[in-house]
């Protein structure tokens, strides 16, 4: 044991019962690094389960999410402090020692919850609510991006797919409308407002803008006919979720579910054969034309930039950093599936830290 004079000894002291008492408050001060290391892996771990099932997908297997219900950080500590004091020494004496230590422990605890019966059925096997398209459209949205991932057909336009479970040849004007409506978007030709009036039943209101451009003229007048709109004015839509219009004034639009839209994603995965019993699901001759719209490599190392990766049957899978297309359906599609979980439970993992 060190050999302290008094008044070393009374600081050592004094700075050992310090060290214990600073510790009283530590689940205050791991609060906000808990939560930044937590949601960032949780954020990570969801890009990558969500691109696991797109890669399984492709290789004929069914998908499989498990949600974070719950996370529990759980501090506990251990704290020693011993003194080595001879009473009454004379004058001078250096007799006399401290020692201490402290021990922190974190045990975290995670709960999953598999994605399963009513609750799959609703998120990934209902088709999206129409409605939900056109308020993220209204709300800053291009239809360049939501309508070639989420719709199927607008007013009997039909969407193209790639997927042989659903594949479907599309009409030459379903991209054409997109287009139209994307640049009404920018232009602010065309904005869109959705109300709602009752349990399932919402209203579209088209309006034009002002001082419109020959582009936007021209857009309007192609809307109108290939949506078989009424010609003398477009002010005012009921939305249904239908294959084709019944009345004149409806904007009947058949969404995809969350399903269809992970296997469409699929068919633009790098799939070879793999050694450990993975054949790709053959997408079919008919709509080979038609671009993915999600590219996935593969390769036998993950790049170090990779947006997200995973290793699946011996094989890493990944979308490339500088895929600003990828990354952005990717982004899509998960704010998608969160739109799709209409089960009325939590909207999130609950992360439970002490801070006693």
């Amino acid at each position: 044991m060190a050999k302290l004079d008094r008044k070393q000894f009374t600081a050592a002291l004094a700075a050992g019962l310090l060290l214990l008492g600073g510790c009283a408050n530590i689940g205050v001060a791991r609060m906000g690094i808990d939560r930044t290391d937590y949601g960032n892996r949780l954020r990570e771990a969801n890009k990558e389960q969500l691109l696991l099932n797109i890669v399984a997908m492709r290789y004929g297997d069914a998908p499989l999410f498990l949600e974070v219900s719950s996370v529990i950080s759980q501090y506990s500590r251990e704290a020693n402090v011993g003194v080595d004091l001879t009473l009454g020494p004379p004058p001078g004496s250096s007799d006399g020692g401290v020692a201490g230590g402290v021990v922190i422990r974190e045990t975290p605890t995670v709960t999953y919850t598999p994605l399963s019966g009513d609750r799959f059925a609703r998120s990934l096997l209902s088709p999206l609510p129409p409605a939900s398209l056109l308020s993220m459209m209204e709300s800053g949205w291009s239809a360049e991006i939501l309508f070639p991932l989420a719709v199927r057909s607008v007013n009997g336009l039909r969407n193209g797919s790639r997927d042989p479970l659903f594949a479907e040849v599309g009409d030459g004007d379903f991209p054409l409308v997109v287009a139209a409506l994307a640049r009404l978007q920018r232009s602010r030709g065309l904005v869109l407002n959705i109300e709602r009036h009752e349990a399932n039943n919402f209203h579209a209101h088209g309006q034009i803008g002002e001082n419109l451009s020959p582009q936007d003229q021209k857009d309007i007048a192609f809307l109108v006919r290939a949506l078989k709109l009424p010609d003398d004015r477009m002010e005012t839509f009921e939305l249904v979720f239908a294959a084709a219009q019944s009345d004149p004034d409806q904007l009947a639009i058949r969404t995809r579910s969350m399903f269809e839209i992970f296997s469409e994603l699929a068919q633009g995965v790098d799939a070879p054969v793999l050694e450990k019993g993975g054949t790709p699901l053959d997408p079919g001759a008919a709509t080979e034309h038609i671009a993915p719209l999600l590219r996935v490599r593969s390769g036998a190392a993950s790049p170090s930039d990779a947006h997200a990766a995973v290793r699946f049957r011996g094989r890493w899978f990944w979308i490339d950093g500088d895929d600003a297309a990828s990354k952005r359906t990717f982004l899509v599609a998960q704010i998608l599936l969160s739109l799709a979980d209409t089960s009325g439970g939590a909207a999130g993992p609950l992360v439970t830290v002490p801070v006693n």
